[in-house]
């Protein structure tokens, strides 16, 4: 039951990933108004092996070095800081989308390696997470790996779908408020469990 909870945990973190605004999900909402859905999926799956490479650079990293425990769990505290700073920057989202131009897998990746949030991110929310799923079953890392870009395919996949459908809809302030308020909420409580799972483990060890 704990590692389906855990696993459900990191399905929703990649959703989250997946559905804050950015230069990629800008550049797949603008291929998308401009030649349809199929063409703002290229965008989203070019993202998607460009995030990926480097987040297996990472997980590769940190899973190769012989780190202390207690490590991990100091950089979840920071981890959980970082989630309040992104909830509350989310909470601030009053509309999607804007001006973009027709990435290549070239311009993408060189933004993924140069963005400091998206390192930020890896290293201080999701390898502490990969690390404590890798505690409950073996690979944990890899199947962290997984789940968590399926969550951000799934997200970003179906906010490029509609977008492209409903974006009159979607410009609508008050509906996109409302479903980034929701999503701060998902931020902010990723942040206290992760914060009272490193208390925990640091009043136990000393």
């Amino acid at each position: 039951m704990e590692i389906l909870i855990q696993i459900f945990s990191v399905f929703l973190l990649g959703i989250i990933g997946g559905s804050v605004p950015g230069p990629i999900l800008t550049a797949s909402f603008t291929e998308a108004l401009r030649k349809g859905f199929i063409n703002g999926l290229r965008v989203v799956f070019m993202a998607l092996v460009a995030e990926t490479s480097v987040a297996i650079f990472i997980l590769t990293v940190f899973f190769s070095i012989d780190i202390p425990q207690i490590l991990f769990y100091i950089i979840s505290l920071i981890g959980a800081i970082v989630l309040v700073w992104l909830a509350s920057q989310v909470w601030k989202i009053k509309e999607i989308g804007g001006e973009g131009e027709i990435f290549s897998f070239l311009k993408i990746f060189l933004l993924t390696v140069s963005n400091g949030a998206f390192w930020l991110f890896w290293i201080t929310i999701c390898v502490p997470q990969a690390f404590l799923l890798e505690e409950i079953i073996g690979g944990g890392h890899v199947l962290f790996l997984i789940v968590f870009e399926l969550g951000w395919l799934f997200s970003t996949v179906f906010w490029v779908f509609l977008f492209s459908r409903f974006r009159p809809l979607l410009m609508k302030k008050n509906f996109i408020q409302v479903v980034f308020k929701f999503f701060a909420f998902l931020l902010c409580f990723f942040a206290v469990r992760l914060a009272l799972e490193s208390i925990t483990f640091l009043l136990e060890k000393f």
